[in-house]
C-alpha cells in the first residue's frame, strides 16, 4: 500500500465545494498576487462555447445549467464548468468518463489519450482545455500519480484556470511528495495569501504541509526517510525503471554518508573514553605512590601487568562488528529513531554485511 500522509489524503480525496463567496478583507486582497476569476466572465466564456456547438447537441439543457455557476467558486466552479461542457462536446464527455473509472497506472494511457484529444481539438478554447487539464491533475494527485500531475500542472498558469486554489493546492501536494522543498514552500506561501477565502481543508492542510516541509534539510535522516517512501510508492505503482533505480542509488549514497559520519563519531567517542580512562588510571597510580617512602634508585619496580595490548583495527568499516552489542544497539537506535520502523531492518542488514565482509 502506498504510504501517504493522512492529512493530505483527507484534503485531496474528498470534494471541497465552495458556495457563496464570502466578503474578503480588502487589504488582504491587495496583498495577494492572485485573484479569483469573476463568475460572470466564466459563465460568459462557457456560454459562448455552448453557442458555438453544432445543432443537435444538448445546448439548451447545458445553457439551463449556467445559473448553477453564479454563486460558487473553487473546485465547485471547476467541476461545474467541465460537467456542463461535457454535455455538448463528445471528446470532453469521453475524457470525463475515463476519469470517472478507476484511475491507475494501467488506465493512465487511455486517460491521457482522451485528454490529448481534447487538447488537440481546435474548436475547444484554451481556457476550457486548461480546466480539463487541471481536472485531470486533481484526479492524478488523488491516486498518488504525482509525477504525471506535476508535469501537466507546470504547463498551466493561475490566470487561465477557473479555480486557482485547486491549481496551487495540487501543485504544492506534488512538490511536497516529490521533495521539491523550496518550490513547495513558495507555492504554499502563494496559496495562503488568500487563506481566509480558501476552503477549510485546503487552508489547514496547506499550513500542515508548510510546517512539515520547512524544517527538511538535505542529507538528513528525515530526507532519507521521505526518499524511501517515494521509492516505495513508485514500486507499488509497478515502476522499476531507470528513474527508480537512480533514486535508490541516491538513498544508498546518502545512507553510506550518514553511516560514515556515525562511525567517525563512534571512533571519536571511543578515543575520548580511552583517553579519560587513561587519565583516571594515571591519577590513581599517583595517589598509590607514597611520597614519604620513595622507591630506591637501585630497586626495580614490580610490573604487575602482562604488557599485552588489545590490537583493534578502527580504520576499517568492518570495525562496526567489533563493537560491544550494547554500543551497537545504541548506535542503531540513534540512527533509526527518525526513520520509519520498517527501515530499521535495512540499516541493520547493511551493518551485518559490513561485519561479515572479509578485511582487505
Amino acid at each position: 500500500m502506498v504510504r501517504c500522509i493522512p492529512w493530505i489524503l483527507v484534503a485531496i480525496c474528498f470534494p471541497i465545494h465552495a458556495t457563496t463567496s464570502p466578503a474578503s478583507d480588502t487589504s488582504l486582497q491587495k496583498a495577494s498576487s492572485w485573484i479569483w476569476p469573476e463568475n460572470k466572465k466564466v459563465i460568459d466564456q462557457l456560454q459562448a462555447f455552448l453557442e458555438s456547438r453544432p445543432e443537435g447537441v444538448k445546448v439548451a439543457a447545458a445553457k439551463a445549467r449556467l445559473s448553477e455557476l453564479q454563486s460558487i467558486r473553487g473546485i465547485g466552479l471547476l467541476e461545474g464548468v467541465v460537467s456542463i461542457a461535457a454535455e455538448c462536446e463528445p471528446q470532453i464527455a469521453t475524457f470525463v468518463e475515463r476519469l470517472s473509472t478507476n484511475v491507475s497506472v494501467e488506465s493512465l494511457p487511455e486517460i491521457d489519450a482522451a485528454l490529448s484529444s481534447v487538447l488537440a481539438n481546435g474548436a475547444i478554447p484554451d481556457w476550457l482545455k486548461a480546466d480539463c487539464q487541471l481536472f485531470a491533475c486533481r484526479s492524478y494527485v488523488q491516486h498518488a500519480l504525482y509525477d504525471e500531475a506535476m508535469n501537466k500542472l507546470q504547463t498551466l498558469s493561475l490566470e487561465i484556470v477557473s479555480d486557482p486554489s485547486t491549481y496551487l493546492f495540487n501543485l504544492a501536494v506534488c512538490q511536497h511528495h516529490l521533495l521539491h522543498r523550496d518550490e513547495c514552500v513558495e507555492t504554499l506561501s502563494k496559496l495562503l495569501e488568500r487563506e481566509m477565502d480558501l476552503p477549510t481543508r485546503y487552508a489547514i492542510t496547506a499550513r500542515l504541509m508548510e510546517a512539515d516541509i520547512k524544517p527538511l534539510k538535505e542529507d538528513s535522516l528525515d530526507e532519507i526517510s521521505r526518499l524511501m517512501n517515494d521509492v516505495e510508492r513508485r514500486l507499488v505503482l509497478g515502476r522499476t525503471g531507470k528513474l527508480v533505480r537512480d533514486k535508490q542509488q541516491v538513498i544508498v549514497e546518502k545512507l553510506e554518508k550518514k553511516i560514515d559520519q556515525m562511525e567517525q563519531q563512534l571512533q571519536q567517542q571511543q578515543q575520548q573514553q580511552q583517553k579519560q580512562k587513561q587519565q583516571q588510571q594515571d591519577q590513581q597510580n599517583q595517589k598509590k605512590q607514597d611520597p614519604s617512602n620513595p622507591l630506591d634508585q637501585s630497586q626495580i619496580p614490580e610490573v604487575k601487568g602482562e604488557g599485552e595490548v588489545d590490537s583493534k583495527d578502527i580504520g576499517n568499516a568492518a570495525g562496526w562488528g567489533n563493537l560491544p552489542p550494547a554500543k551497537r544497539q545504541e548506535a542503531l537506535q540513534n540512527m533509526t529513531k527518525d526513520l520509519p520502523s520498517h527501515y530499521r531492518e535495512v540499516i541493520e542488514a547493511y551493518f551485518k554485511r559490513l561485519s561479515t565482509s572479509p578485511k582487505p
